[in-house]
């Protein structure tokens, strides 16, 4: 099934559907995957996904059903986060490879560094994920939120959601405008535009074209913020003791290269998250809703329409 609300089906229901979805798929990939990397990958946008929509229902299953479930989300995917980021630094230097000599030569000297760490502690003496725990965590939480009731089980609760959403966009906005080389506030935005870009797809049936593109928008920031992420995370690298161990000169052209990076996914991504949020949240909720309830009309309009039609040639004679 879809990762989309329908137009016909009551929210509540909705919600247990596409979250059961997610975390079942989460599970199927962790169980049967024959390639860890990918499988990690997979279900963790799976457990993306299922956290976008438990904050776009949040104002209805309430704060203490929220937290509770996000966190028990988040940590089940930091479990699985430590061989995710091992790789992306090991991607982030094989592809420097092409790069000038000296940091080519500096890429290729740290990568070794890495490869020598033992696997199993990641060099940050974090565990690989433990499949068979994960999985009991996943199914856990996947009859948590099967069992949590939903007021309003209307479309208000969607419309509250997705405003208090947007409006921790717009302001995570403001911080990382005020203070550009925060970390921290660059995280949240990132965050904020995931949430924007996978709840456009789950409202998408207010207006298909509208709603994706502004979810095409959202993935570009995010993915924009993602790289720059993975940029962070081999300057940690280089801040740690595999870092230490490079000589000075390799050590300045890494770092040299981050600071760049950093510079130029920033300039990219930030204009262009501000026309995801420069538009006041109150007016995005009630123009999702007013989109939503037209579209349910004109649902009902040409179910109606086909149901007289249908009757019509049942009474026609032969």
């Amino acid at each position: 099934m879809a990762y989309r609300l329908k137009l016909k089906e009551p929210l509540a229901k909705g919600v247990r559907r596409i979250a059961g979805e997610q975390l079942g798929n989460a599970a199927t990939r962790l169980e049967g995957g024959s390639n860890l990397v990918t499988s990690v990958h997979e279900a963790r946008k799976s457990l993306k996904r299922t956290r976008a929509l438990l904050r776009l229902v949040r104002p209805g299953i309430g704060d203490t059903n929220f937290r509770k479930a996000n966190v028990r989300l988040r940590d089940i995917a930091r479990g699985l986060s430590a061989a995710r980021d091992r790789d992306v630094v090991r991607g982030l230097l094989l592809g420097l490879s092409t790069a000038k000599p000296a940091l080519a030569k500096a890429a290729h000297h740290l990568l070794a560094i890495v490869d020598a760490t033992p696997s199993a502690t990641n060099g940050s003496g974090t565990s690989q994920p433990k499949v068979g725990d994960t999985l009991r965590e996943i199914e856990a939480v996947r009859r948590e939120i099967g069992a949590i009731a939903l007021h309003p089980g209307s479309f208000d609760t969607i419309v509250a959601g997705l405003t208090k959403s947007h409006r921790a966009g717009r302001k995570a906005l403001a911080r990382a405008r005020e203070t550009p080389e925060d970390d921290e506030a660059l995280h949240d935005l990132r965050k904020s535009a995931q949430a924007y870009w996978r709840q456009m797809i789950l409202v998408q049936h207010a207006w298909p074209e509208a709603c994706l593109a502004r979810a095409a928008a959202a993935k570009l920031v995010a993915d924009l913020l993602g790289q720059d992420h993975d940029i962070a995370l081999l300057d940690g690298v280089l801040a740690g003791p595999e870092g230490q161990a490079l000589s000075a000169a390799d050590r300045r052209a890494l770092l040299r290269h981050c600071k760049t990076r950093h510079g130029e996914l920033r300039a990219e991504a930030l204009p262009k998250v501000q026309l995801l949020f420069v538009e006041k949240s109150d007016h995005l909720g009630a123009r999702i809703r007013a989109l939503w309830e037209a579209a349910q009309r004109a649902d009902r309009s040409r179910t109606h329409a086909a149901e007289k039609n249908e009757a019509n040639i049942i009474r026609r004679p032969s």
